[in-house]
């Protein structure tokens, strides 16, 4: 069986920063002690030596959509591109979505998405979206966890938009939930606040870039968490939010949490690093994030909850459509036709898998915001517990997956949409400095990337979850 000796780095989890040295044997994590402890051993290995690089357990991206169908449309990049992109920037597993099937056929659509999926060079996971429920689907989700699901998503947002949770189902839901211990994570982007403006909008076909903005406020935000936090109270069950994107939201939750609401929280590097005023460039197209950029103070406000431990995950929420899709063209063309819903069906979202672990650690770890151990927790160890993968992911423990990020500290480089490996001629990152990038991704011990890719497409699988460390009561 083959072996693997990577020495001299220094490692770093959620429980150790030190110099040792890590033997993979196969697929697995078969030794980490400290240097010179597999000396002996060296002939049989196939040896790298790591000084002056960090080790870290493989990033876990939890919020992507890779090849995903919104209101009928689906992003054009497919797993195999959109997993290029990740393993360049040490991403070594992505937890995706499955879309809400007809009649509650859970296997079906999981079928369905595991297919597009396997084409992959690195492992996946899912959350099943849920867009009803009834008696019908209540019995369905007993299938769940036996699929490799450990958690729902649902929107929780304006009755408008067909793909809403109705609240008034939420409390069913939650119970049923809590019975098959499967995680409920929740986007709150709006309210009945949202609900009014949004039929002013159509009604008068408004459809300047701005207005989208202005109909998701920091309010209707805060008001949907707050929403959320007294029905999970009510019914005594764990939540995780997705993708926060204001000071308003993280006080909603903070007020929530000192009356004992267990709300955990994520938020994603669009809002930590980005803010409405990249609205008026003409490069790029920011107006359709759902949630949308919010102003600097928000990114601020978000920054202190990192470094205040607020946040329990940074995810991406990566969307990136096709590389001849031209933002520019399709929401000028809604503009000038004055057509409210040809604006409101482009589909949001831009790509963040590959730049997730450098931008975090550039403008987080060397500005001082957080230091390497809660950076891996919140794109590595927070994940893999939450959603059913740990130890198997997000660990560095003797006999789980080889799954590991080396990361060269001094590289510098000037992020641009040709020096990416992800597919869309944009970046919302363009023209960022970053100091800090990996150098070699290894996905169950098999080096996927070291300067260029080197995985076969298809070389990813699906893992099956676990239940949420968040539900083991």
């Amino acid at each position: 069986m083959k072996k693997i000796l990577l020495k001299n780095a220094r490692i770093i989890d959620n429980v150790r920063d030190e110099k040792a040295d890590l033997l993979i044997t196969g697929e697995k994590i078969s030794g980490l002690d400290k240097p010179g402890s597999f000396a002996k051993m060296e002939e049989e290995c196939q040896v790298f030596d790591l000084t002056g690089k960090y080790l870290f357990p493989g990033i876990i991206d939890s919020q992507t959509y890779y090849s995903y169908c919104w209101q009928g449309k689906r992003t054009e990049n497919d797993f195999y591109q959109e997993s290029i992109a990740a393993a360049a920037g040490g991403v070594t597993t992505v937890i995706d979505f499955v879309d809400f099937p007809d009649r509650g056929d859970f296997a079906s659509s999981l079928a369905v998405r595991k297919e597009l999926a396997s084409s992959s060079i690195i492992d996946y996971s899912f959350h099943q979206i849920i867009e009803d429920f009834n008696s019908e689907i209540s019995a369905r989700l007993a299938d769940l966890p036996g699929l490799g699901f450990s958690s729902i998503k649902f929107f929780a947002g304006a009755k408008a938009e067909s793909e809403n949770l109705a609240s008034q189902k939420w409390q069913a839901l939650f119970r049923r939930l809590k019975e098959l211990k499967l995680l409920p994570t929740i986007q709150a982007g709006a309210s009945n606040l949202v609900e009014t403006l949004a039929e002013v909008y159509q009604t008068r076909n408004l459809a300047k870039s701005v207005l989208y903005s202005e109909l998701r406020s920091v309010e209707a935000e805060a008001c949907a968490i707050k929403k959320i936090g007294y029905e999970v109270m009510k019914a005594d069950i764990p939540v995780y939010l997705l993708h926060l994107s204001s000071g308003a939201a993280l006080r909603a939750i903070r007020e929530l949490r000192e009356q004992q609401a267990e709300i955990y929280s994520e938020t994603t590097p669009l809002y930590l690093l980005l803010d409405n005023s990249y609205l008026d460039k003409d490069e790029f197209k920011f107006e359709l994030l759902n949630p949308p950029l919010r102003e600097k103070y928000d990114k601020e406000k978000l920054w202190q909850g990192i470094s205040e431990n607020e946040f329990q995950v940074i995810a991406t929420a990566h969307c990136s459509l096709d590389s001849s899709f031209d933002f520019s063209t399709n929401l000028k063309s809604a503009a000038l036709s004055k057509n409210y819903n040809k604006f409101r069906s482009t589909i949001p979202g831009l790509p963040g898998s590959e730049t997730l672990l450098p931008l975090i650690y550039s403008l987080g770890v060397r500005n001082n915001r957080l230091n390497l151990k809660e950076m891996i927790e919140l794109l590595s160890v927070n994940p893999a517990k939450y959603f059913g993968l740990y130890p198997q992911k997000g660990s560095l423990k003797l006999g789980t997956d080889a799954d590991l990020t080396v990361f060269d500290p001094e590289i510098e480089k000037k992020l641009t949409a040709a020096n990416l490996y992800s597919n869309p001629t944009y970046s919302p990152y363009h023209d960022f400095t970053i100091k800090g990038l990996p150098v070699m991704t290894y996905r169950r011990g098999e080096m996927i990337f070291s300067g260029e890719i080197k995985a076969e497409a298809a070389s990813g699988k699906f893992i099956q979850a676990g239940v949420s460390s968040l539900m083991k009561f």
